[in-house]
């Protein structure tokens, strides 16, 4: 029979776990840097808010479905944190060949570089890194990918090769 003290010290350690949920989903979606979460079965977990402005998409729509990929891509395909979900790094290379390379600074992470005609008015270069995501016993939960846009640095380098001076 489980006492009163055992009761009331599980009841706090399940508010503490709560919390820290709480917690850790406020970071997530203050972030500055759009991203996404991913679990095994491929569907949203977390859209945060800078992710909701660069897409234009309310994480409401894309949580709890595995339609991420229509932020990005006009047909139905993976993005880079589903391929990692299916430890499929040998795809990698079919959908983003020329454009990415494996992160330094994480293991199970690699990072490209793309254009995206579908994302806004005139598509946005999107610099993006996915990378696993384990639980405490190292099992593989999903996925998280971030994205940076770089369409103003690449419009700039654009211009540069432009205006300089052709040889001859």
């Amino acid at each position: 029979m489980e006492t009163l003290e055992d009761y009331t010290e599980r009841k706090q350690a399940e508010q503490r776990l709560i919390e820290s949920e709480r917690r850790l989903n406020s970071i997530f979606e203050g972030f500055s840097i759009p991203a996404f979460v991913i679990g095994k079965d491929h569907k949203v977990i977390l859209w945060n808010r800078a992710l909701e402005k660069l897409t234009s998409i309310p994480a409401e729509e894309m949580i709890g479905t595995d339609k991420h990929w229509r932020a990005f891509y006009a047909k139905e395909r993976p993005c880079m944190a589903d391929l990692l979900v299916d430890s499929a790094v040998k795809n990698i290379s079919r959908w983003y060949s020329g454009k990415y390379r494996k992160f330094d600074v994480a293991e199970d992470a690699f990072e490209a570089t793309d254009f995206f005609p579908e994302l806004g008015k005139k598509g946005r270069w999107l610099r993006f890194t996915a990378a696993v995501v384990r639980d405490s016993q190292g099992e593989l939960v999903g996925a998280v990918e971030t994205l940076e846009d770089i369409t103003d640095q690449k419009t700039a380098e654009a211009a540069l090769k432009e205006s300089a001076p052709k040889k001859k």
